[in-house]
């Protein structure tokens, strides 16, 4: 089995962050739900509005005390909170606490100060302010919810996961017998989550069912907390709520790819490499009313390139388009303040879990442990016993898993997977 392992055996390096997303990087509250909804959508994708009732788990989403403690907090800004009322956004200056200046000089840079004067005076909101426009009937639209909660983050890293599809979170609340926004249509699909009260919506016909269902009509309905609706992009809708009660709704923002706009994409790409490949390049002149001239010098190139598409490899095309394309895994990480404190109080009888899911292999003469962007490198002759806690689906201790290694090396391993966020303590 070797010598025992010391911490000098371990080095753990963070992928890049744009480091492709192979699956979801952690388990928590809300990543079952994404792909529940994109089932739900089914042959709707991209083309109608889709009404299902009670098929979300609110309990993974924010309520109305998880706002107010965010509110409460002042960690938002400018940029992450809106107060809009009657169509129009608010000055912030209505809502916002200016802090102030520092007075005495810093020590650091001065590229350092500047960043702490500009944080200082930026602002944040002001719960009495803000609760005083939502009592007076404003709304709130808090922006990029899912880069600062954990459990709508891996939200949206399932739905990356399932899709291949960036996607976003932005979260409402409207007070009683308001309308934040007149008729309008949204620039990409939003998939809607109604987490309290309810709210009225009229939805028009879609830009699909415009070109292929000359009976679409103007649909009406209430959604109620468990309540999922998905709207593609550009659908004309208005929403309302009723004189019962504030209303609080989580919305999934991204943009389905559309067959017109991934045929130019590709056909771009490919005639970028046929120009490559045929030496057209250089300068167009200046010329004023050149237009003919510069015509007549594309000509043969057009020509060429039509003749070349008859060997064209468009399934090679779209899959360099596709991973281009297909979403950064997110670089957002959370407790691991509490991961490495856990890790003191692990001793060899301590229940422990997997925390993530995560693969073992042994490359270049070491075991490479990765979960999300993490590696965690040990050596080689570690691989038995971490693939034996990798395959783990129940709670185990340090010396329960395997014996591949002697007592002392495996308290370690398991102390360091804890302190890395890979194992937790039950």
């Amino acid at each position: 089995m070797g010598q025992p392992l010391v911490e000098t055996d371990f080095a753990t390096t963070d992928a890049p962050s744009d480091a492709r997303i192979l699956g979801p990087t952690h388990y928590a509250p809300g990543t079952e739900v994404a792909a529940k909804l994109v089932k739900t959508i089914g042959s709707n994708w991209g083309k109608r509005p889709l009404h299902a009732e009670g098929v979300v788990d609110i309990s993974a989403l924010l309520t109305a005390e998880d706002i107010d403690r965010l509110i409460d907090s002042r960690t938002l800004r400018v940029s992450q909170l809106w107060v809009c009322n009657e169509g129009r956004n608010l000055p912030p200056s209505t809502y916002m606490s200016v802090g102030e200046q520092a007075r005495n000089k810093s020590v650091g840079s001065t590229a350092d100060v500047r960043r702490v004067m500009s944080l200082a005076t930026e602002g944040s909101p002001d719960p009495v302010k803000v609760a005083q426009h939502v009592a007076n009937g404003a709304s709130l639209t808090l922006n990029q919810v899912d880069q600062y909660i954990p459990n709508l983050r891996a939200m949206c890293e399932q739905f990356e996961a399932e899709t291949h599809i960036r996607a976003g979170v932005i979260l409402f609340v409207t007070p009683p017998s308001a309308q934040a926004f007149n008729l309008h249509a949204d620039p990409h699909d939003i998939i809607v989550m109604q987490t309290h009260g309810t709210k009225q919506w009229e939805i028009h016909p879609t830009l699909w069912e415009k070109k292929n269902d000359p009976n679409a009509q103007v649909r009406r309905l209430v959604m109620k907390p468990g309540d999922m609706l998905y709207v593609p992009e550009g659908t004309p809708h208005v929403v309302r709520t009723n004189e019962e009660g504030l209303s609080i709704h989580q919305t999934i923002q991204f943009n389905v790819p559309r067959y017109d706009n991934l045929a130019a994409k590709v056909l771009l790409r490919a005639f970028e490499q046929y120009c490559q490949d045929s030496g057209i390049a250089g300068p167009v002149p200046v010329l004023r009313d050149g237009g003919q001239e510069i015509a007549e010098t594309l000509a043969p190139g057009f020509e060429g390139f039509a003749k070349a598409l008859d060997d064209i490899d468009l399934a090679g095309l779209v899959e360099q388009h596709l991973a281009s394309v297909t979403p950064r895994q997110r670089t957002l990480a959370s407790g691991r303040l509490t991961a490495i404190a856990a890790s003191d109080k692990v001793t060899a009888q301590t229940l422990l879990r997997r925390a993530v899911p995560f693969q073992v292999r042994v490359q270049d003469g070491a075991t490479h442990t990765i979960f999300g962007q993490r590696n965690f490198q040990s050596p080689a002759h570690t691989e038995k016993y971490l693939t034996a806690i990798a395959e783990q689906e129940d709670t185990f201790t340090c010396d329960s898993v395997s014996s591949e290694l002697e007592p002392t090396s495996r308290l370690l391993l398991c102390q360091r997977l804890v302190r890395e966020g890979a194992l937790a303590l039950v």
